[in-house]
């Protein structure tokens, strides 16, 4: 919690400050995109995120995201053969501090923090039981999850945008298409 608190006064303290630059997002500018999560939750090596961001004053934008990983592994032995299957779903909200770190007019770069819940779930599928060996439960896992995560935002036309994430989230490395309504 106290790190919690601290990020978020950290926040608040940057966001007061006057740098004296150019706004990259105005109140009421919306972006909706789709992403490719690299990297990650647990074994699984992608996952698809969808996300929405509004501005809610200059530089300041608020937003959510829903993105989906799953994977699964075979389990094979002399008696039995299986499948665990993992599903993660995030449900994310976010605030974002927009900052113009690197003065390239089509760039937009923004730090921001994630709060939500991770959906989780295992279960099990035998594929061979000679033993009638009785199956695991199904696993319902998941809670409360918090962190932090660079971004930007590049130009490519009018309304679309080439994206990328670093940090917190479905994947280390998330990148995608964000489209300006």
């Amino acid at each position: 919690m106290k790190k919690l608190l601290f990020v978020a006064m950290l926040v608040v303290s940057i966001s007061s400050l006057s740098l004296a630059q150019r706004v990259l997002i105005n109140k009421g500018d919306q972006y909706a995109g789709v992403k490719l999560a690299l990297g990650s939750v647990a074994g699984a090596s992608m996952g698809f995120i969808g996300s929405y961001e509004m501005g809610f004053q200059e530089n300041i934008g608020i937003g959510g995201a829903i993105a989906y990983s799953g994977y699964s592994e075979e389990i094979s032995t002399g008696f039995y053969n299986g499948n665990w299957s993992y599903t993660n779903i995030l449900i994310l909200a976010s605030g974002n501090y927009h900052i113009d770190l690197l003065k390239n007019e089509k760039l937009d770069t923004w730090g921001a923090l994630n709060i939500g819940y991770n959906v989780a779930s295992v279960s099990w599928e035998f594929t061979k039981n000679s033993f009638n060996v009785p199956a695991p439960a199904t696993i319902s896992a998941g809670g409360f999850v918090v962190g932090l995560s660079a971004n930007a935002r590049y130009q490519l036309t009018e309304q679309l945008y080439a994206t990328g994430s670093l940090g917190f989230g479905l994947g280390i490395l998330n990148i995608g298409i964000d489209y300006k309504l």
